[in-house]
């Protein structure tokens, strides 16, 4: 594990309700199964004192851009991302999945049957002991510490009974590692997951489903559809500032759907949607 910022006054700290404790985690994973290429990101865990929230770093980046007025860098990730939330000591998620300008809620109830063992070891200054746990299609390792005291994790991982530091699957598909923890005694907003969060459409796993496939069926139908009360006429623009009309329709429209079809091999094996050309 590398470059863990961890202190004593951070420790102090976890019993401070009135703040935010951020875990941030280094993200590999393999987006389509098919082809042995990662890619790499930083995901946010934030814990406070009601509430538990598991977003991609870019939000954190774009939001702190929008407040400084810089220009959003190219390859930001807002428009195909998931946000999870949870009450703390609770076991019901909310995930939200962010087709462009479409934001799926699903809400979930999530446990994982972990098996503690014997084995540990020493990382910079934690202590971290093992557990494994078969759950959403795939075989989990994680590696825990006690002397960091939530029962959190990345993504919808928890229950054990510490911070979960690292998590990984048996077939190297994705890999969780954190990097850096910080105390934040004055969290502030975040405009892109309230909007995220505000907008959503509240959906049960078979709404999710078809939801999902009348997408795929045709991207930009779906997507102009929904944005037609906000609009006078059939031009929308995508999160990535592509402007789509008459002219280029159908081209963003088999580019959306070879992407969906590319990369889809999702943390929830056992949820994964399927597609047909």
């Amino acid at each position: 594990m590398k470059n863990i910022l961890l202190t004593t006054i951070l420790l102090a700290g976890f019993a401070v309700k009135a703040q935010t404790h951020r875990f941030i985690y280094d993200v590999e994973y393999k987006k389509d199964s098919t082809e042995n290429v990662t890619i790499k990101e930083n995901y946010h865990l934030d814990i406070e004192s009601k509430i538990v929230k598991y977003y991609p770093r870019d939000f954190f980046i774009g939001d702190s851009l929008v407040t400084y007025n810089l220009p959003i860098t190219d390859g930001s990730k807002f428009n195909t991302s998931h946000i999870i939330t949870h009450q703390s000591g609770s076991a019901d998620y909310d995930y939200y999945d962010v087709l462009e300008n479409v934001v799926l809620k699903l809400p979930s109830k999530n446990t994982q049957n972990w098996k503690l063992t014997h084995e540990k070891k020493k990382v910079k200054d934690l202590n971290m002991q093992k557990a494994t746990t078969n759950w959403g299609g795939r075989n989990w390792t994680a590696w825990f510490t006690t002397d960091i005291p939530f029962q959190e994790g990345p993504y919808k991982f928890h229950g054990l009974p510490g911070l979960i530091t690292e998590l990984y699957d048996d077939k190297s598909n994705y890999k969780f590692e954190l990097v850096k923890t910080q105390k934040i005694a004055s969290p502030k907003g975040n405009m892109y997951i309230d909007y995220m969060l505000g907008s959503s459409v509240v959906v049960d796993e078979k709404k999710y489903k078809d939801s999902k496939l009348k997408y795929y069926d045709s991207p930009v139908n779906y997507l102009r559809n929904a944005t037609q009360q906000t609009r006078s006429n059939d031009e929308f623009y995508l999160n990535d500032g592509t402007k789509v009309g008459q002219n280029n329709s159908r081209e963003v429209n088999e580019r959306l759907k070879e992407k969906i079809r590319k990369y889809n091999n999702p943390i929830e094996l056992d949820k994964a949607v399927k597609y047909t050309l």
